[in-house]
């Protein structure tokens, strides 16, 4: 069998959830299966990574300004053929094959619309109406993301396939604080993500702030990594307004992640709505504690390893810090949680599950 797969998010040298998504899947494909042939579709020169990969995965340049998945896969698929097509990330092709699969990470315009520019709203809609329709096969990365499927697309139960992500950390010699490139704070709680209205930033800073001013003693800044996306300027201005208590990083690579993570005494996700989370197994592998918020698919990753508590309430994150920052019995409580409820991810499991997604697909 011939699988094609949209293969450029992998291909981003800055990845963000999605990337690592679509390259730690490709990679974990590559290492258990060997009986289907794989054709990787990318828009621009592929990364070294590429050249690891089994003499089963080919991979294929095809260079086009604009609305590459729409039109120019859409080209290929057509006078190229494949027994089934894998998209990763949302946008199905015009034209593709009837057996067809397609990733949905969230629908988050839907429930924040205002947080995405006019432009990135609608393309994300019509792409996501027009992928549930046409896929044989949805796979949604959470339980809540499959009830949000079927509560705003109406797309039929039988029709979603759940596979959660996995988690990837290297190692990391957490001594060397240089390898950030920047100065750390001692002590330090963690923001690791996307800087985009949703993802909460401004109300975490804020209760950062009540919680530094009822605990003047706490030696603890909050240390906030993560590239701006989209509506990032007022978010940068927050940051700005509380540069005496937050650092920002920016972008962080991969290979520092570890490092940055294991660093922290908590790992703070404040976020509006997410579609999985990932930064919290990160945490988890970091052996690090887990404050997040109490909506969409944070407690179903999280469990019980987690203190929550509501976005909105500022009251409510200060509390949920002040929590494992001042009791050294609830953080090592958390950490062993966060151990144990690893055992549910991994990259293989989800590759397998996706594998045998690909496999029975009709």
């Amino acid at each position: 069998m011939i699988i094609g797969i949209e293969a450029e998010r992998a291909n981003n040298p800055q990845k963000t959830g999605v990337e690592h998504y679509a390259q730690q899947l490709i990679l974990h494909l590559a290492e258990i299966d060997r009986a289907n042939q794989y054709v990787l579709y990318l828009r621009s020169r592929p990364e070294s990574w590429f050249g690891g990969l089994p003499s089963n995965f080919k991979v294929k340049v095809m260079p086009f300004p604009i609305f590459w998945t729409q039109l120019r896969i859409s080209w290929e698929i057509f006078f190229h053929p494949v027994d089934v097509l894998m998209i990763p990330a949302s946008a199905l092709p015009l034209l593709h094959p009837k057996r067809a699969v397609v990733t949905i990470h969230d629908i988050g315009w839907r429930y924040f619309p205002s947080s995405f520019t006019w432009f990135m709203r609608n393309f994300l809609e019509w792409s996501t109406r027009f992928a549930v329709k046409h896929a044989s096969t949805i796979i949604a990365v959470s339980e809540s993301t499959k009830a949000d499927l079927i509560k705003f697309y109406k797309v039929d139960a039988k029709k979603i396939v759940v596979v959660h992500h996995g988690y990837s950390i290297g190692e990391s010699d957490v001594s060397e604080r240089r390898s950030i490139g920047v100065s750390l704070p001692e002590k330090y709680i963690l923001f690791l993500s996307t800087l985009q209205p949703r993802k909460n930033l401004a109300g975490l800073i804020d209760g950062f702030r009540l919680l530094k001013q009822e605990h003047p003693e706490l030696p603890h800044q909050l240390v906030v990594a993560g590239k701006p996306g989209w509506k990032f300027e007022s978010i940068l201005s927050k940051i700005d307004e509380n540069k005496d208590i937050v650092v920002y990083l920016n972008y962080v690579a991969d290979e520092q992640r570890l490092s940055l993570l294991k660093q922290a005494d908590l790992l703070v996700l404040p976020s509006l709505y997410e579609g999985f989370g990932m930064q919290i197994l990160e945490a988890f592998a970091a052996n690090v504690p887990v404050a997040a918020s109490n909506v969409s698919s944070m407690p179903e990753v999280a469990g019980e390893a987690a203190v929550y508590f509501g976005p909105h309430n500022i009251q409510e994150i200060k509390k949920a810090i002040k929590s494992v920052l001042l009791d050294t019995r609830l953080a090592e409580k958390l950490k062993q949680k966060g151990k144990e409820r690893l055992r549910q991810f991994s990259w293989e499991k989800c590759a397998a599950e996706t594998l045998e997604v690909l496999n029975k697909i009709k």
